[in-house]
């Protein structure tokens, strides 16, 4: 057996170490800025949280009166309605994100061993590792709370694996498993789940594949039956949202509104540079099949327009897919630039400015001020709704106030109300007073700006609480609050006025005049 040196230990554990700073750092820093409070940087994550508490007491919605599905996975609030009884359970994403890091940074590193074997010398593989960690975003969304570094970890073990076959032609059973798992992580993931299922077949293991397939379609087709059982179409309403994007257009016009925006992002377009340049090798003829497999999923990705800036939480399992693709495609010219100290040093030149082009090193140190965002405006929200008005209420963000909140919290952006997102799709009048009737909501925070074209004339404005940041993960820095019941303005103003002298630094509520 081979003996390893103490050198190359540390250089093993090197990208480990990178990530732990990054985090106890990023770690610190949210806990000074929210008054000692860990707070995601994100709304999103306390959606599936509030979710995977229902989940546990038998009950699928944000509501205990009515079932909704406002997760884009299937899987996720699932997991965390394992530990929803737990007395930390708010930060068991946190805890479980912190286990994908360290877990995608593993297989990377298994990954870059069986592309290079000795070909690298162990401080070079580390550099390597350390920058594939990066580009996988793994610390901002360690602190997302979400599920996109479980997404980010399948896509590494089902490429580890696929180039295992590709290679020594041996399948393993992990590939089959996470194949199988990771459409229920994240619908898209399916652009590589299916690929990869026809690269199995061709492989010669017919049976493996048509098997993987049925095991792949059947538990989304049964998840896609269980909500149209509960009367919530056939697609949680996150994914129908992204989809209709409240409008009547037809398939094809939505496809083409969301690669408009698809082509926003910086991403898209190394995504086509990295497709372009794995479909270049089919002219030596070698790889064929893994070839026609990588690009069919980066195809997908960049047709279907599912991109966000923010932290590339969308589509950075794919960019670490497609990268570490390329790296074996061209694993020649990697190891060549690496392995001499001249083309190192322009390689490390290059890197740093290409991470920094892309803003990685911005959403790294950014983190923490986006976390203080969602705490000085979604938090304290919730503090009110939860601490000083107690009643039904109505929200444009529905994460931390619905997870705080034990009144009914209606969501007027629509991601837990079919009723909303049918209303807003046929733009029919006068909708926000009905839906606030039907739900006895009186008192509603929203950002004005969303809904210009809908808010009735007959709701009393009384302010808006506003943040001065300049970095901030919440779309706006103005949240309206108005009352709808002319009789309820002095009890809600009068309750405002004792929570505003609670708000922290850069946060204050702004009356309407009287």
């Amino acid at each position: 057996m081979k003996r390893v040196l103490p050198t190359q230990s540390i250089h093993t554990a090197i990208p480990y170490l990178i990530l732990g700073l990054i985090l106890f750092i990023q770690g610190v820093a949210i806990y000074l800025f929210n008054d000692g409070k860990i707070i995601y940087n994100l709304d999103d994550p306390y959606i599936h949280l509030s979710l995977a508490r229902n989940i546990a007491h038998g009950h699928y919605g944000i509501n205990l009166i009515e079932p909704a599905a406002p997760s884009s996975s299937i899987l996720w609030p699932f997991i965390l309605a394992i530990f929803a009884r737990l007395p930390l359970f708010e930060y068991v994403p946190l805890l479980l994100n912190i286990g994908f890091g360290v877990g995608i940074l593993y297989v990377i590193h298994k990954t870059i061993n069986l592309i290079f074997q000795d070909r690298l010398s162990p401080g070079a593989k580390a550099f390597l590792i350390s920058v594939l960690g990066i580009f996988a975003s793994i610390s901002p969304l360690v602190w997302s709370g979400m599920e996109h570094l479980l997404q980010i970890l399948l896509a590494m073990i089902i490429l580890y694996n696929l180039l295992d076959l590709e290679i020594n032609n041996k399948l393993n059973r992990s590939l089959m498993v996470a194949v199988i798992i990771n459409g229920l992580v994240r619908y898209e993931s399916l652009a590589i789940s299916i690929p990869v299922l026809l690269f199995i077949f061709l492989k010669g293991y017919r049976r493996a594949a048509l098997l993987g397939l049925v095991f792949t379609l059947v538990p989304i087709a049964g998840f896609s039956y269980f909500l149209h059982s509960l009367g919530l179409g056939y697609l949680p309403t996150s994914v129908i949202i992204k989809g209709v994007q409240f409008t009547d257009r037809n398939s094809f016009e939505v496809v083409l509104k969301n690669l408009s925006y698809g082509i926003q992002i910086k991403t898209w377009y190394l995504l086509l540079a990295l497709l372009s340049l794995i479909l270049l090798k089919l002219r030596q003829k070698t790889n064929i099949y893994f070839i026609v497999t990588v690009s069919m999923s980066i195809l997908l990705q960049v047709i279907s327009g599912s991109f966000l800036s923010t932290y590339y939480r969308y589509e950075s399992y794919m960019v670490i897919y497609a990268i570490i693709a390329w790296i074996f495609l061209y694993k020649e010219f990697v190891s060549n630039s690496l392995n001499s100290f001249r083309k190192y040093l322009f390689s490390l030149i290059l890197t740093i400015i290409f991470i920094n082009y892309f803003n990685y090193f911005t959403y790294i140190s950014y983190t923490p001020m986006m976390s203080h965002s969602i705490y000085s405006q979604q938090y304290q929200m919730a503090l009110f709704s939860a601490q000083y008005y107690n009643k039904n209420i109505g929200v444009n963000d529905l994460g931390l106030v619905s997870y705080m909140d034990n009144e009914y919290t209606l969501d007027v952006f629509g991601l837990s109300n079919m009723e909303v997102i049918d209303y807003r799709k046929t733009r029919q009048p006068g909708w926000m007073n009905t839906i606030t009737d039907k739900y006895n909501v009186d008192l509603i925070m929203i950002y004005d700006q969303w809904f210009l074209l809908h808010r009735p004339n007959n709701w009393i404005k009384i302010g808006e609480l506003k943040t001065d940041l300049t970095i901030s993960a919440a779309a706006h820095g103005e949240v309206a609050f108005y009352v709808r019941n002319p009789a309820n303005v002095a009890e809600v103003r009068q309750l405002l006025k004792q929570f505003s002298q609670t708000l922290p630094a850069n946060t204050v509520f702004q009356f309407e005049p009287e």
